[in-house]
C-alpha cells in the first residue's frame, strides 16, 4: 500500500465545466479562482521546507539565526564554526543562508 495521501476527485462546476479545485501538496484541495486567475502559493502551503533543494537563499543575521535556534545570539556568534555552521562574512558582518541553517538542522541527530 503507498504512503502518499489519498486525493479526493476535483468537483467539475457546472456553471462553467472547469474544475473547482486544486490539488495542494499535502493532499488537501482549495478552492481555484473562478476567474481564471493564476493561485499564488502561500509561505504556509510551503512549509515545512522539504529538502535543501532550492529554498531561500536569504541571508540571516546572528539574531535571526538564534531565533530560528532557540538560543542566545552569543551563542551562535561564538560557536557557529564548532557547529560546523556554513556562514558568509560580508564586510564585518557575519550572515548565514537561511536554507544552509535548516540543513544544518536537518542534518542534526540526538
Amino acid at each position: 500500500m503507498s504512503d502518499r495521501p489519498i486525493v479526493p476527485p476535483s468537483r467539475v462546476s457546472a456553471r462553467n465545466g472547469r474544475d473547482e479545485t486544486m490539488g495542494r501538496d499535502d493532499g488537501t484541495t482549495r478552492p481555484a479562482p473562478r476567474d481564471g486567475r493564476q493561485v499564488i502559493r502561500t509561505a504556509r502551503d510551503l512549509w515545512p521546507p522539504k529538502g535543501t533543494l532550492g529554498g531561500s537563499n536569504r541571508m540571516l543575521s546572528s539574531r535571526d539565526v538564534a531565533a530560528i535556534l532557540a538560543v542566545p545570539e552569543r551563542t551562535v556568534r561564538d560557536k557557529w564554526r564548532e557547529w560546523g555552521l556554513p556562514a558568509y562574512r560580508i564586510g564585518k558582518h557575519l550572515r548565514w543562508r537561511e536554507r544552509d541553517v535548516y540543513a544544518w538542522i536537518e542534518r542534526q541527530v540526538a
